[in-house]
This record gives structure tokens, sequence and C-alpha cells, in this order.
């Protein structure tokens, strides 16, 4: 066979797999998205806010949502205020610098009752946002009210309830802390967690060493699983 012949055969056959390969997965791509209508987004926010990087006199307050939004904020109050008389008398605030995840995503395998995540056939983006605004100007030892605001898209404001936070504990100060790990999405995880602050109290630290979910980028695994194995939920606030 002449070389110009051999040539013009591989051509043809990659020609023909190409387009049985197009032919057999363009079914499957768009049935990844529904026909007609909008996906549906939560007007809720995803979590609720918790605490990161406590220094001196500063917190770092961090939620989740499913909407980009249009403006996140952060409200607390003074010491000697408490959540139960706190409510619409809250006169700090800081925004929230928002950035959206980028692998995110959701399966043939999540589990998650969501209108935009059902009978999927292929992994597909789950737009989320994070939302992380600093509380500064603490006073060591003091806790104060705290409560974040998502305004959705079409400006509806979406509140937290009102939780308390405190800076970074003072050299001597006596703390509690729970290292935990490996929690994998076992069913036991909430009741284990609820059950250290019935036995030692209010936790002042909590360091995560790894392995919180099974599928890292599954976010149902974190936020909203089914089956309530799932990591934010149980450590909120």
């Amino acid at each position: 066979m002449r070389k110009e012949d051999l040539t013009l055969l591989v051509s043809g056959v990659l020609l023909v797999l190409t387009a049985a390969l197009l032919i057999i997965l363009e079914p499957r791509v768009s049935s990844l998205f529904p026909q007609g209508g909008q996906a549906v987004v939560s007007s809720q926010l995803l979590t609720d806010p918790f605490l990161q990087f406590p220094t001196a006199d500063s917190v770092r307050v961090v939620w989740f949502t499913e909407f980009q939004g249009q403006g996140h904020t952060v409200s607390w109050g003074q010491p000697g205020q408490t959540p139960e008389n706190a409510a619409g008398n809250l006169p700090n605030q800081a925004d929230a610098v928002t950035t959206r995840l980028s692998r995110t995503r959701e399966d043939e395998k999540s589990q998650i009752n969501h209108p935009n995540f059902q009978e999927l056939k292929l992994s597909v983006p789950r737009p989320i946002w994070r939302h992380e605004a600093i509380v500064a100007g603490l006073t060591p030892g003091q806790r104060v009210p705290y409560q974040v605001t998502s305004q959705a898209d079409d400006g509806t404001p979406i509140e937290s309830r009102i939780f308390t936070l405190a800076p970074a504990p003072q050299a001597g100060q006596p703390t509690k802390v729970l290292l935990t790990s490996d929690h994998q999405s076992m069913p036991m995880t909430a009741a284990n967690l609820q059950k250290v602050q019935e036995t030692i109290g209010q936790v002042d630290a909590v360091f995560l060493a790894g392995d919180l979910v099974n599928i890292p980028d599954r976010a149902s695994e974190w936020f909203d699983d089914s089956r309530g194995v799932l990591s934010f939920p149980v450590s909120r606030g």
C-alpha cells in the first residue's frame, strides 16, 4: 500500500470515529441542561456563618451562598450584649469579599434533594460563592453578638441567626480546644460533636486535621447531602 493511500485510510477511520463519538456524547451532554426554564437557586444562605483566623483584636467570618448576590455584610454589637437582646441593634458593619468556588460539582452519586441536580448522568458544575468579612476592633476576652446578611440577586436581604464571636485568647487564658479529623461523612459525626459540647461546654477553637468528607469537590457532601452526613451544618455559628 502506498504511503498516500495509508494516510487517506487512517484519516477516514479517524473521521468516522470522531463522528460516532459526537453522536454518542450529544444526548448525554444535552441532558445536563433542563429543557426550558431557568435553574432553581436557593433563596437562603447555604451555610450559617463560622469563624476563622482570630487575632488579638479581630476574627474572620465566613459563609456560603448559591447566588452571587449584590452585597454581603457582617454586623456586630458590643460586649455585654447577648444574642437575645441584639436583634436590630448591631451597629458595627463590615463588607465581605466574595469569591466563586472554582471546582464544586455534583454527579450521579450525589445524594441531594435539589431540583437542579436530579438524575445526573455526568458530573456538572455547581455554582457556589464564599463570603469572608473581617470583624476588627475587638476586645480580648469579650464576646459580642454578630449576624451576616446577604442580598440575593433580586436585592432581597437574607439574614443568618445571631451568634457570638471573640478574638484570639490572651496568653495564659484558659481555653477549650477540640482536635478532630476523619469525619468522612460518617453518620455519627453530628451526634459526637453535640456530645462534646454537652460534656465540656462551649469550645473556644476547633482544629480540623483533614478528611471531613469523602469526595472533596462534590459540593453536597459539604453543604446539603440528603442523608444528613455533611460538614458545615455541624460546625456552624
